[in-house]
């Protein structure tokens, strides 16, 4: 390998480092760069432009995590300093890290509420990477169980599905997320995949005051709109209209919503509602597998109501191998695309074309009894 071989690959390093900076990784999880590399003062310089520099950079992590990250950084750059006379530590960086150090300490609980720019960066390379940019207070749990206050793993890998071999599905699209939380997936669609119309949808009205907040910090509040939607509701009927305006929906996505098999027949319901006003709708639906259990109960719902199931076969890449849209492969993570079953008349008979799965009449959601229970 050639020196300029080398340097590009340390290079790249340092990029990754930046993306999972911004992403707000667990610092553990984060390769720093190599002595000899990062001591070098373009190299201290450049991350300090691209990390640190609040001048350069619009949405800066949230002061402790920054701390964090610049006190292991600097304890790697004491170490790499071989030669007083040669070496030395960025009197920005330095700088910096003063100013980190004597700020004014917050509270647990005010930690644990405040909303904090988490940005994320698309897995690609070449030219200016496509990021989003939303805020999340990962640590709430709200008093009802609300999770919808941060990103989830399969939110990512659906993310990183749409912006690589899955772009045909949302460009020129009009979208509805179902259980959407803070809208990380459909300001994605908006802001870089070429969808036409977004609707965030959740059962939380106060995640989804924080998804409008992201819609407008992304710039695409004008294409990206959130409704309040509730599972096995009239709620259904109101997403079909923004303001004057009637609107149909292509595709529906949805992430992380498989956690209890009693919601399923609400879910259910709901598919229905949606794909009666448009029977050639799809719905892309990423969900880590958990449970096995919970997944079949998930697909036997899907079944007994005459959806045809197909999983998108995508291989998710190791940890150590990802260039953007970080995510934990700790757990299996499927995508399924979700179409209402096409009828065929035989003999005067309905049939489905369904490779299994019970006959039954097709008027309305059926009910779908877990076997399992959480």
């Amino acid at each position: 390998m050639s020196i300029g071989e080398d340097l590009e690959g340390f290079q790249l390093q340092l990029e990754i480092f930046r993306r999972k900076y911004l992403q707000m990784l667990d610092p553990n999880e984060i390769d720093f760069p190599m002595e000899w590399f990062i001591k070098l003062p373009a190299t201290q310089q450049w991350i300090y432009d691209h990390m640190f520099n609040p001048e350069k950079i619009k949405t800066l992590p949230y002061p402790d995590y920054a701390f964090r990250i610049l006190k292991r950084l600097l304890y790697i750059l004491e170490a790499a300093m071989k030669d007083p006379e040669e070496d030395e530590i960025s009197d920005d960086l330095a700088n910096c890290f003063a100013q980190l150090l004597t700020r004014k300490a917050k509270d647990g609980l005010e930690l644990i509420q405040e909303k904090r720019p988490v940005t994320y960066t698309a897995p690609v390379l070449s030219g200016d990477p496509p990021t989003v940019t939303i805020l999340e207070a990962p640590n709430l749990l709200t008093s009802n169980g609300d999770t919808g206050n941060r990103t989830w793993d399969a939110a990512l890998f659906l993310a990183t599905f749409l912006s690589t071999d899955g772009r045909h599905f949302v460009q020129d699209k009009s979208i509805l997320e179902l259980g959407a939380g803070l809208g990380f997936v459909s300001v994605l669609c908006g802001k870089h995949l070429g969808a036409r119309h977004v609707l965030v949808t959740d059962a939380s009205e106060g995640v989804l005051y924080t998804a409008q907040q992201n819609a407008r910090l992304n710039g695409i509040d004008d294409i990206v709109n959130t409704s309040v939607l509730e599972w096995g509701t009239q709620d259904v009927d109101r997403v079909y209209h923004n303001g004057d305006e009637a609107v149909s929906y292509d595709l529906l996505l949805g992430s992380d919503m498989l956690y209890q098999p009693r919601d399923f027949p609400a879910l259910m319901s709901t598919l229905h509602d949606l794909f009666s006003h448009n029977p050639k709708l799809q719905m892309l639906i990423s969900s880590a597998v958990r449970r096995e259990e919970t997944l079949d109960s998930f697909l036997h719902c899907c079944r007994k109501n005459f959806f045809h199931v197909e999983r998108v076969l995508i291989d998710p890449l190791p940890e150590k191998e990802q260039l953007g849209f970080f995510h934990s492969t700790f757990y299996e993570i499927h995508i399924y695309l979700i179409t209402k079953q096409r009828r065929l008349m035989t003999n005067g008979r309905e049939f489905l074309d369904l490779m299994l799965g019970d006959h039954e009449d097709t008027g309305g959601p059926k009910t779908c009894v877990s076997e399992t229970s959480d």
